[in-house]
């Protein structure tokens, strides 16, 4: 389910993408992937996921 359905405000998604990313790298679960994303490209994802 896309977060708007568990009633995600969309400004607030998009405002709290860069920490997200931000958090997502400092968990080192993406250094477990063949290719280790950029913090663009994981705010980019968020950001296709909202759609």
């Amino acid at each position: 389910m896309p977060p708007q359905a568990h009633g995600i405000d969309k400004d607030e998604w998009f405002r709290l993408l860069p920490l997200m990313a931000e958090q997502a790298l400092a968990s080192g679960s993406p250094a477990n992937n063949p290719v280790v994303p950029t913090v663009d490209e994981i705010q980019d994802l968020y950001a296709q996921i909202y759609a």
